[in-house]
Formats: C-alpha cells, sequence, structure tokens
C-alpha cells in the first residue's frame, strides 16, 4: 500500500471494541509522496511536480499506528521484511524507500527488458 493511501484511509485501523480483529499485515512503501508519479512523463516538471504530484507528507507512519494502539515495525533491509510480516492481528510494516532512486531502477529495469527482447526478438 502507497503512504498518501495508507494516510487517507488510516482510519481503517480503528476497530470498535467488540469487532473482531483481523489477521491483517498492512504494508506501507513510504516514498513521503505520490512515488507512482515519478515514473510518468509529469516527473520532468521539477518545480510543480513536488507540490501537485509529488505531494510529499512528512509524517512519522509510527505515530500514526500508536495513535490506534496497532502494532509497528519500520524495515530498514529487504532482508527484515520476511521477519517483519510475521504476527497475528492488525499491525503495520513500513518500508521506507527513495522516489528518485525508484525511478532511476525502474528506467534500468525498463532498458533490460527491452534490450533482452532485441537479443532475443
Amino acid at each position: 500500500l502507497g503512504d498518501l493511501s495508507f494516510l487517507h484511509d488510516q482510519n481503517g485501523l480503528v476497530v470498535g471494541p467488540r469487532e473482531p480483529r483481523p489477521d491483517l499485515c498492512v504494508v506501507v512503501v513510504n516514498n513521503d509522496g505520490g512515488g507512482i508519479f515519478s515514473l510518468l512523463p509529469q516527473a520532468g516538471l521539477r518545480d510543480p511536480f513536488e507540490r501537485v504530484f509529488g505531494t510529499p507528507h512528512g509524517v512519522d507512519l509510527g505515530y500514526v499506528a500508536a495513535a490506534t494502539g496497532t502494532p509497528y515495525v519500520q524495515v530498514t533491509d529487504a532482508g527484515q521484511l520476511s521477519k517483519a510480516l510475521l504476527g497475528e492481528g492488525v499491525r503495520v510494516v513500513e518500508v521506507r524507500t527513495d522516489r528518485e532512486r525508484n525511478a532511476v531502477l525502474h528506467a534500468e529495469m525498463r532498458e533490460a527488458a527491452r534490450a533482452a527482447i532485441r537479443t532475443f526478438g
């Protein structure tokens, strides 16, 4: 789940006292804003891009989870993810990423795919 979607729907962490508790691990990719838009052409519009598409929020997701008493862990290394997913009930796992590095990685992967197609096509 993206960070902006998580923040938009954070009240979903509030479960009534007599409601059953689902076994749900919410993994949040936090790139401090609309990282998906960094993969689109409008990312080239540097100044307006940040305000209109990047929408940086600066919210500490650990505090959001704490406000509802939801267990929370931040993953800082890919090797930690499988362990972080373990547990019971509702819990939040935050994975921080960098929007610009993510866009570069996607571009490199696209080019590698194109090169492979040219080689075997």
